[in-house]
């Protein structure tokens, strides 16, 4: 279908030379098959043709969904804006830390000045001179487990907005995280040991982030892990364990009650199905970076983890990241399933928002979310629709030539 895509602004001429090249057949020099090929360039004609008019009715379709998106993104970003102060402070701030990706999604819709003065804050309040996330505000569930991966999301926002300040010392604060042996991500300081435990997606917000400064060696260091975790997985067409230690390698044993915090399963909609996502998105970012198309392989098996996961995943919000593994596989190979997926995951954030423009977490998780709890996940969802946004503007590639190989 592809190739007759690509056939789709040819002329019949163009098109019977095209077939006889791919049939391995010379053309204007063998007239034995000239009425066969003839015959079949026409039907090619009139289906390649049908392909792109129906390539214009999509285009159509996704300008539509992008006017949708950025409503939705608008309303999100209201949203925020209307609990903000004059000086930075979003919310209760004396409670946790949930406010560690405002900045981003504010940076990512335009709102630099309210980006600007919640990241001024955050480094007058809560960031040490060593650049730890640290201060005002009690840790919460970071103090025991994904402890990188508020700072990791605070770099992208000081990054977007030149809070170099911010950039340096947080970038060399969160290096101190990575295990120099495997390249994953500890989720506590106080167990960085072989028995350390380290997890999937922080492991992969680090990676990005270590991208966007520059790090491409540590962040090769955290894809090696990545691949790792992969290549030892039992079940892969029916679960994903997201975490390893040096001592136990894929950490298979543990509590019943905290199964979701180790392994994803496809059939279950109360897991963590966000990991597949990120960790396309992440490895995605990397081939991009380096080149490498191994990276860009083991972002699809990720991806495809996520996609081929049962529809029950869409009851969870921890759906949330599969669009951003989608969304940046598009960007990297303009694949239309990817495409589809990304809008997919975009109707989805529309269906899940509220009327006043906030989202909430699933409520088996969260059952009676508070005002912190909704401004942390409405600051995810805003990013993600905008990246979303971001991915589908691309378009489709207008490629000369018979055919566009797609990556295996």
């Amino acid at each position: 279908m592809e190739e007759l895509r690509i056939l789709g602004g040819k002329d019949r001429f163009q098109i019977l030379a095209a077939v006889a090249r791919f049939i391995h057949v010379p053309f204007g020099l063998d007239t034995r098959h000239t009425a066969d090929l003839e015959r079949l360039s026409f039907a090619i004609f009139r289906i390649s043709q049908a392909l792109a008019e129906g390539e214009g009715n999509i285009g159509n379709q996704v300008e539509s969904k992008l006017l949708d998106y950025r409503q939705a993104a608008r309303r999100g970003t209201d949203w925020l804006l209307g609990l903000m102060q004059d000086d930075g402070t979003l919310g209760p701030v004396q409670d946790r830390l949930y406010y560690y990706r405002v900045p981003w999604a504010l940076g990512l819709m335009g709102e630099m000045g309210a980006a600007s003065r919640k990241l001024d804050w955050i480094h007058r309040h809560m960031f040490s001179s060593d650049g730890a996330f640290v201060g005002q505000s009690p840790l919460g569930v970071f103090e025991q487990r994904y402890a990188s991966y508020p700072l990791a999301c605070l770099i992208v926002s000081a990054a977007l907005l030149d809070r170099y300040d911010i950039v340096y010392p947080g970038t060399q604060h969160l290096l101190s995280w990575q295990d120099r042996e495997t390249g994953g991500f500890y989720n506590n300081r106080r167990d960085r040991s072989a028995a350390g435990e380290q997890e999937l997606f922080p492991t992969c917000q680090a990676g990005m982030t270590l991208l966007l400064v520059g790090q491409l060696q540590a962040a090769r260091k955290a894809g090696l892990w990545v691949k790792r975790l992969w290549e030892i997985q039992p079940d892969v067409e029916h679960r994903l364990y997201s975490v390893y230690s040096r001592e136990q390698s894929l950490v298979v044993d543990f509590p019943v009650d905290q199964s979701a915090l180790y392994v994803t399963r496809k059939d279950d909609p109360w897991q963590y199905h966000f990991n597949g996502g990120i960790a396309a998105a992440f490895l995605s970012k990397l081939y991009m970076a380096s080149g490498d198309s191994d990276w860009l392989e083991l972002a699809r098996q990720y991806q495809e983890f996520s996609m081929t996961t049962d529809p029950c995943q869409f009851q969870s919000m921890q759906v949330c990241k599969s669009g951003w593994g989608s969304g940046l596989l598009y960007m990297a190979t303009r694949q239309q399933s990817y495409r589809d997926w990304t809008i997919r995951l975009g109707d989805w954030f529309l269906d899940q928002q509220r009327d006043d423009g906030h989202w909430e977490n699933t409520h088996y998780w969260t059952p009676q979310p508070t005002v912190a709890d909704n401004i942390e996940i409405t600051a995810e969802c805003v990013m993600h629709v905008a990246h979303i946004i971001e991915y589908l503007s691309v378009g489709e590639r207008k490629e000369v030539g018979f055919a566009i190989p797609q990556p295996k």
